[in-house]
């Protein structure tokens, strides 16, 4: 089995589990605000176009969609991109199964970007800020 399929299957096989987690699920009010406070910092204040990387089941995409962001969630495990789609069901956000290291999202424009898998975030326009990121370490690409 490949790296893509091993790692889709474990994901999928955590994913009916996923937001149990307190930080996954974001169920807990206390831990909610406390993502929401640090989504806050990152994010524009008015309405953007917002790439999640590793979206998982959508919690932090739904927050940023609450705040009239324009969503697009990206994750390698056909199982989460199935619950963050319920999740976010009527908020006018996307999901999509995809690797975060080549999101298959157009690159024009610019876009605000966090990756859900190392909780890091940048601003980009067509091309990684620069700010890297540790899951995928692709420096001038994707965050």
């Amino acid at each position: 089995m490949c790296a893509e399929s091993s790692t889709s299957a474990y994901w999928d096989a955590a994913a009916a589990g996923f937001d149990d987690e307190p930080d996954h699920g974001l169920r807990d009010p206390a831990v909610r605000e406390a993502w929401a406070g640090r989504l806050r910092g990152w994010l524009p204040q008015r309405g953007a176009d917002v790439l999640d990387l590793g979206c998982g089941t959508g919690s932090l995409a739904l927050l940023a969609a609450e705040w009239g962001h324009r969503v697009t969630g990206v994750d390698r495990s056909p199982r989460m991109v199935e619950l963050a789609r319920a999740k976010l069901a009527g908020t006018g956000a996307s999901v999509i199964v995809g690797d975060a290291a080549e999101p298959p999202v157009g690159r024009g424009g610019s876009m605000s970007c966090w990756c859900g898998i190392c909780c890091g975030c940048c601003r980009i326009s067509g091309r990684c800020c620069g700010v890297g990121c540790g899951c995928c370490g692709r420096a001038g690409g994707w965050c």
